[in-house]
């Protein structure tokens, strides 16, 4: 769930149906849906959404904009944190563990994840060269979730939200 300004939007998961299914802003009684991130193959596709309640007013295009690119950061965190996969182990890339790893002196070992069942999962690093070359691993991969996460940001077409989310004006005004 994200909040600006009082707002509450919810962030919901990957959405996957028809193309058809798929557009960037829509309404119905109680919310304002946003879909970003289209993805199609064929007939299908998949998208992200946010769900903003009217209770609290009709979002702007500043809000969506300001909440797709705090949702895109959110993915790429959880990416970054959870999605590194090193020698067939899952690694757990949070801050304070991306730290430490930075300044571990051999021999070291660490907690570095756990199985989906909740087993940990540890390794042992014997020689400077085993922990400099997982490091690095680490390094590129949160290099690469950024990448990412900019690619997806710079490749946003904003158009139809600023279009749709445009204030209501009168003849008079």
């Amino acid at each position: 769930m994200l909040n600006f300004n009082k707002q509450v939007i919810m962030a919901n998961n990957k959405y996957c149906g028809n193309v058809s299914d798929y557009a960037p802003v829509s309404e119905d009684q109680s919310r304002v849906v946003i879909m970003y991130g289209l993805k199609e193959d064929g007939d299908k596709a998949e998208w992200y959404q946010l769900d903003f309640y009217k209770k609290q007013g009709k979002p702007s295009f500043e809000q969506v904009k300001k909440a797709i690119i705090a949702d895109i950061n959110e993915r790429v965190k959880a990416k970054i944190i959870g999605g590194f996969v090193w020698n067939n182990k899952p690694v757990w890339l949070s801050e304070e563990n991306q730290m430490n790893f930075a300044q571990a002196v051999v021999p070291a070992t660490f907690k570095i994840g756990e199985e989906a069942d909740g087993t940990p999962v540890y390794q042992e690093f014997a020689t400077k060269t085993e922990l400099k070359n997982f490091v690095e691993a680490c390094v590129a991969w949160k290099q690469q979730c950024l990448t990412d996460g900019w690619t997806e940001k710079d490749a946003m077409d904003w158009t139809p939200y600023a279009e749709a989310l445009q204030p209501v004006t009168t003849e008079n005004e």
